[in-house]
């Protein structure tokens, strides 16, 4: 029984707790939003900022190359949202898509090359 308590404890549990509080702020303000309590399309082009940080927060607590890789797509693809959206430098999302295909391929490579030998995914490959 208490190692079933200590499993759930640690790491994981504050990260899913932290999203989950995430998730419901951000429904309470888009219900408010759709009531006509708040007015959100002030803020409309920033809201690719959030994932951002929550990609830089993955980098800087990065302790890993996969870590490290999935915080770098989460900061590319805010960026390339905000672009898409502002429909800067002739991007949209019709002519841009491309870029994602390429960021995750990128990331992939990046965590595979720097991906300790002994790991469990090559491993559980074999």
């Amino acid at each position: 029984m208490s190692d079933d308590s200590s499993k759930r404890r640690g790491p994981g549990r504050h990260q899913s707790v932290w999203a989950g509080l995430i998730l419901i702020g951000l429904g309470c303000l888009f219900f408010a939003d759709n009531r006509g309590w708040l007015d959100l399309r002030q803020l409309q082009s920033y809201w690719p900022a959030l994932i951002g940080l929550v990609g830089l927060g993955q980098i800087l607590g990065a302790r890993n190359a996969d870590q490290m890789s999935k915080g770098g797509l989460l900061v590319f693809l805010s960026v390339w949202l905000y672009v898409s959206l502002e429909q800067l430098w002739g991007l949209n999302f019709y002519n841009s898509w491309p870029l994602v295909l390429i960021a995750v391929g990128l990331s992939k490579v990046f965590s595979g090359l720097f991906r300790p030998a002994g790991s469990d995914a090559d491993k559980s490959a074999s």
